[in-house]
């Protein structure tokens, strides 16, 4: 999350609206303030709490390939249906995704019947970056290049969250 607010002004002034989904239940202000709990700082871009995946089936629908759902026990306020991570990228015309810029694990080929956050993935080899087998759970977009993906229309690049091969 700090990486998209690192992102945020250079989106904003291209026109593009941030907007962080989550399927952690409490609402918007519990998420924030489990957040900041965690250290993450004040972000600048609206955080939303849909446990109830209304997104998923709402009027920017996705396509149904898009999203991995698991069952989640969490101490914190129950169990839920956790969806796995991804990045939705619409057109604000058409409403329609533009799917050369999303991402999530479905995208990355996988069969994600057999994939849990334990799954190895290799990573991407760019800008002098070696590839290496990482925890599926830590391989995530990079943020500093959303805004050239999607003026480009072409994937964004990925990388793991963690440097420890």
């Amino acid at each position: 999350m700090t990486a998209l607010q690192d992102q945020y002004a250079p989106l904003k002034e291209a026109g593009i609206q941030l907007v962080a989904i989550t399927a952690e239940p409490g609402g918007s202000d519990a998420v924030r303030k489990r957040l900041l709990e965690r250290d993450v700082p004040a972000l600048d871009y609206e955080v939303v709490s849909d446990p109830n995946h209304s997104f998923l089936t709402g009027p920017l629908t996705s396509p149904d390939d898009l999203f991995v759902l698991k069952d989640k026990e969490w101490e914190v306020s129950g169990d839920y249906k956790m969806v796995q991570p991804a990045l939705i990228v619409y057109d604000s015309v058409n409403k329609k995704v533009i799917k050369e810029t999303t991402w999530s694990w479905k995208t990355m080929g996988m069969d994600t019947d057999k994939v849990d956050w334990d799954t190895r993935v290799a990573t991407q080899a760019w800008e002098g970056e070696s590839v290496h087998q990482v925890l599926l759970v830590t391989m995530r977009p990079v943020m500093s290049d959303l805004l050239h993906a999607i003026q480009q229309k072409r994937s964004v690049k990925l990388a793991s969250t963690h440097k420890q091969w």
